[in-house]
């Protein structure tokens, strides 16, 4: 189902740039023109042909020498760094902006010459019993993450929900008091501001018990690349219902790794553990048949130092995989409070989840402001629930966005943001990140 609504995004959205490349040449023709350098002119400083510059400045040229860059820099004052920086800001992968009316045409002017846009207008994707409103742009690559805003009718399911490799799936229900998760053949009711966080590559279903509201929640993970070549396979494994010490450790292992499909090292394993040592981990990660002599002291002692519960070890164990869904609730949800700058957060991630992921409620009291600048790649999301704001991303060549209830942005973290608050009422909005936001 992952596959089918991500295909219909893409289609009913259009044409959307499949990788990232800053745009240094449209910051290089703004900023020539801002100066009032006639294009030959340019282009004879900087000893390029002009049918060259005019390929580099829109951005049909996709790689240029980092000589011409440099003379292109010197004659405009800045640095190349400026220039690729800038350029980021301006690639609409890095930017993605959905409002709930579509930008001002211009007229007279051709599309490959005006400036980025500023937005695009917001899509709600009809499906047989729900209906999608993306958040994250229509990308499939490693650095980004998808996130929407689902609404499910009353008595109505999304069924066969299923990623092909294991990934994190986190939701967070944002109205609606009913609502019923299946996993691995069990069904956990979800309650109004609570959130859970499932493997992935276990079958899941979402459905909406209630007899008369609609229930809204926000569903973020990781896609796969479904075009590269090789693929993924769906077909199930096969596990063994004995008692599986092997199989749990292999599984502990890949929980702890901060690398997706390459577990901990069973020498680090032993690091993390009181008192067994390297062979002592590898003897229990042996321990395959159903007849095997186990030391509980010693899996006690891996769970302690891996921070792994009994019970979700046990599931391995005999299942291979956990059916049990992670949850956030009132007691714990981190929060977070930015008392002097009017800014506070209240963090939705299940506990248990990994650290790839993140998702809270943010609020911003009237006429505050709060910027941020991560210093790793990247991704949030976030989409307005109530009130007004203004996101402003790098700020070297775009201006803040003005945003309204039910608008949203999708932008890379490392350009630098600015969240505003213009009014006198209380903003509230969705906010999302990959990696997890560190706060």
């Amino acid at each position: 189902m992952y596959r089918e609504i991500f295909e219909k995004y893409r289609e009913a959205f259009g044409p959307f740039p499949a990788a990232r490349r800053p745009r240094i040449g449209s910051v290089i023709k703004t900023l020539r023109i801002d100066k009032g350098i006639r294009q030959p002119d340019f282009a004879r400083s900087v000893q390029l042909a002009v049918p060259t510059l005019k390929n580099i400045e829109n951005d049909h040229q996709q790689a240029t020498s980092a000589q011409n860059l440099e003379r292109a820099a010197r004659a405009l004052g800045v640095t190349v760094k400026d220039l690729v920086l800038m350029g980021r800001e301006w690639d609409p992968a890095n930017y993605f902006a959905l409002k709930g009316r579509a930008p001002q045409k211009i007229e007279g002017i051709r599309i490959r010459k005006r400036a980025p846009i500023e937005w695009h207008e917001a899509l709600h994707i009809p499906f047989e019993d729900f209906e999608l409103a993306p958040i994250s742009a229509p990308l499939n690559t490693k650095k980004d993450f998808f996130c929407a805003r689902l609404t499910l009718p009353p008595k109505r399911a999304v069924q066969k929900l299923a990623l092909p490799v294991p990934r994190p799936v986190i939701g967070f229900l944002t109205e609606g008091f009913n609502l019923k998760i299946t996993s691995g053949g069990r069904e956990y009711p979800l309650t109004s501001k609570q959130a859970f966080g499932l493997d992935g590559s276990v079958p899941h279903g979402i459905r909406n018990g209630d007899e008369d509201q609609p229930a809204v929640l926000y569903l973020m993970t990781q896609l796969p690349n479904y075009e590269k070549p090789g693929g993924y396979s769906h077909a199930p494994k096969k596990i063994p219902g004995h008692l599986n010490i092997a199989r749990a450790i292999e599984e502990l292992r890949k929980n702890c790794s901060s690398r997706p499909g390459r577990p901990i090292p069973l020498a680090h394993l032993a690091d993390l553990t009181d008192r067994l040592d390297y062979q002592q981990v590898i003897k229990v990660s042996r321990l395959k048949k159903s007849s095997a002599i186990v030391s509980w002291d010693k899996i006690e002692d891996i769970l302690g130092g891996a921070g792994i519960d009994m019970e979700d070890f046990l599931e391995w164990a005999f299942n291979g995989m956990p059916d049990k869904i992670r949850f956030a609730t009132a007691a714990t949800r981190a929060n977070t409070e930015y008392l002097t700058e009017g800014v506070r957060i209240y963090h939705a991630t299940p506990p248990g989840t990994g650290n790839r992921l993140f998702c809270g409620e943010l609020y911003i009291e009237g006429k505050k402001s709060k910027s941020w600048k991560r210093r790793d790649a990247a991704m949030c999301a976030l989409y307005l629930e109530q009130g007004e704001l203004e996101v402003t991303v790098g700020g070297k060549i775009r201006g803040p966005l003005p945003l309204a209830k039910g608008e949203s942005i999708y932008f890379d973290a490392s350009l630098g943001f600015i969240l505003r608050n213009p009014v006198a009422t209380q903003a509230k909005a969705f906010l999302a990140s990959f990696p997890a936001l560190q706060i």
